[in-house]
């Protein structure tokens, strides 16, 4: 009887535990429906309160409530809870994350680099952890060190789409001087001789975002010009930036002046969206206007872009697509191209702007060869219709050289 007791008394109290343990999983979803569906963060705290009181080690409900102040800027109240946590248990992945983007979006990135660390140490290969040391050391202006965690990301998987994105942000602050040779051949099958354009670039990072000055010197129609560019790249927010073009020649070859702007907006799910205006100054104005969608996914990096040019009557539209490959860091890549119609940019529109139909497509590598010095090599052929039913092939092969300093 005794023993017959002793297995009643056990199972029941086996049975309120189980109770008890569901009693707080259901809390926690209710917690959790507070929080997301009712947008009532305050209840939801209070429910965390509550399940705790039952089930005082329930280490997600304490991360959940720690992220719950965080949310609502309630950082000393956050800071108390994760110093609970991590006294009992200072390797609890979830607990380092959200302690991380606690001391980040605090503006506290010292301490952030902190959790950082401690999160690399119990988990080395942590993508997560990875990522955000990254971003902290970009914050902290340690860009060489930020790239180089980056690249040890990729190394691990290459198809991190924020990884991939936020080094290609990143890899422009890592050296701040950079000086870019380019020479690129154009061969026609007919009526024309080929074209040679070459250009040397110098751009610098500023605090306020990168600014390039470039000489462009060409030789079409068989007559020699020059056209000299400035490119900006303001910062307005993070995930905010913009473009700014200026261009000038006395050639006949180039538009006499050259004017552009867009605006770039990252979205979530490793969306980015811009669009802008460009402006010829031939004999007339050209005003062409263009917008585009770029999307990470994987390791590829997607890109379909419009040019809108309501003074052209033929060719008032043209549409490309670039599909780019990363093979390992951000420096390393191939992709190809195609478009239909006519580019505003393209060396093949004339100053008198009378193509009617362009096809278009392209393959590009990229890769470093050394820690300063980055390859590119391009190509791509395209048909031209040059009056109605009478078609022009060309041929352009490319390849410049950037210096890193």
């Amino acid at each position: 009887m005794k023993y017959l007791l002793f297995i009643i008394i056990v199972f029941a109290g086996s049975e309120l535990f189980a109770q008890n343990a569901q009693s707080s999983d259901e809390l926690f979803k209710l917690a959790h429906e507070a929080a997301f569906q009712q947008k009532d963060r305050a209840k939801a705290r209070a429910l965390c309160y509550e399940i705790l009181k039952k089930s005082p080690n329930y280490t997600d409900v304490s991360v959940f409530l720690a992220r719950l102040y965080t949310w609502d800027d309630m950082y000393d109240s956050a800071r108390a809870v994760f110093s609970k946590i991590f006294a009992r248990d200072s390797s609890n992945y979830d607990a380092i994350s959200a302690a991380i983007d606690l001391e980040y979006w605090s503006n506290n990135p010292k301490k952030a680099l902190i959790y950082c660390n401690l999160g690399l140490e119990k988990y080395p290969k942590s993508e997560d952890f990875l990522l955000k040391k990254s971003k902290v050391l970009a914050d902290l202006k340690q860009y060489d060190d930020a790239f180089n965690t980056i690249e040890t990301l990729l190394k691990i998987n290459n198809s991190n789409p924020e990884a991939i994105s936020f080094a290609e942000r990143l890899k422009e602050e890592v050296r701040i001087n950079a000086i870019t040779i380019n020479y690129s051949y154009e061969k026609f099958n007919e009526i024309f001789s080929p074209w040679q354009l070459g250009y040397i670039q110098y751009s610098r990072q500023t605090p306020i975002g990168t600014t390039i000055l470039r000489a462009n010197i060409a030789n079409r129609f068989d007559t020699k010009g020059t056209q000299y560019e400035i490119d900006m790249y303001p910062r307005f927010a993070d995930g905010l930036y913009g473009y700014l073009n200026a261009g000038y020649s006395n050639s006949s070859i180039f538009p006499k002046a050259r004017y552009g702007a867009s605006l770039y907006y990252s979205l979530p799910f490793s969306f980015e969206v811009d669009a802008g205006f460009r402006l010829l100054k031939y004999s007339s104005d050209v005003w062409i206007y263009t917008m585009a969608l770029g999307k990470y996914y994987s390791n590829y990096w997607f890109s379909f872009r419009t040019f809108i040019t309501p003074s052209v009557q033929y060719a008032s539209h043209s549409y490309s697509l670039e599909i780019r490959y990363y093979l390992s860091g951000a420096d390393d890549y191939i992709s190809i191209s195609g478009g239909t119609g006519i580019s505003p940019d393209a060396s093949s529109i004339d100053n008198q702007n009378n193509w009617l139909k362009s096809n278009k497509g392209g393959i590009e590598y990229q890769t470093k060869v050394t820690n300063i010095i980055i390859m590119n090599i391009a190509g791509d052929y395209s048909t031209e219709e040059r009056s109605p039913g009478s078609f022009i092939s060309e041929f352009t092969a490319g390849m410049s050289l950037k210096f890193l300093f």
